[in-house]
């Protein structure tokens, strides 16, 4: 069956904005919302909800981003209505705040991206993504999506702007926003206990000591 859509999965500032919009100007695909599998940020959906859609002609993209710099764009950014107040937090109340249903944001980031493992797996077409790996060479994403697409013909369409749920900010620098921060010890230990090793290796991401 031929794939003629997108759902994109991942936690918010882990680049599904721009990521999605470049799978989908790349590849000419339509892009599946609320309505199929709900939120982008939720944790994956399980086989026994997602094979009640038609995942055959779905292409799943999943994006992840370092911790240490994810932690840094939510604390400054975190998009969560239910506790205004959660800006006012210092950088170091902020990793150790519950938040959604997790115990703290970095037990969130190791739940979320466990989940887009697992679905990636289970479903038929699927990439993932690290939103520093696609900013660095997105020549290399776009052949791999037209490997999975078998369509080596459509040209390939740089990303060039800053995009994000409000849309593209020219005069935004996401290279910048993607380093990582130079975080003292005590926030570094505050983060690697609650981290999984686990999902690191799997992300190719490295701890900090």
């Amino acid at each position: 069956m031929t794939i003629n859509s997108i759902k994109v999965f991942g936690e918010r500032h882990c680049g599904t904005n721009a990521i999605g919009y470049f799978a989908g100007k790349n590849f000419n695909l339509k892009f599946q919302r609320y309505d199929f599998l709900g939120w982008k940020h939720r944790l994956a959906p399980k086989k026994n909800e997602w094979s009640k859609f038609n995942v055959q002609s779905c292409l799943f993209i999943f994006c992840m981003r370092n911790p240490y710099s994810w932690v840094k764009a939510m604390h400054r950014e975190p998009y969560y209505d239910q506790y205004p107040k959660i800006k006012d937090l210092s950088l170091e109340n902020f990793i150790q705040f519950s938040i959604e249903d997790y115990e703290n944001c970095i037990a969130m980031w190791n739940q979320k991206n466990d989940s887009y493992f697992r679905m990636s797996n289970e479903t038929p077409n699927s990439i993932i993504i690290n939103v520093e790996d696609f900013h660095a060479d997105q020549v290399r994403f776009h052949s791999k999506i037209a490997d999975i697409l078998n369509r080596h013909d459509m040209p390939f369409i740089k990303m060039n702007n800053y995009v994000n749920g409000r849309g593209r900010h020219e005069e935004l620098d996401i290279s910048t926003s993607l380093e990582i921060p130079k975080l003292d010890k005590k926030l570094i230990r505050i983060i690697n206990s609650s981290l999984s090793e686990e999902i690191m290796k799997k992300c190719h991401y490295e701890l900090l000591f």
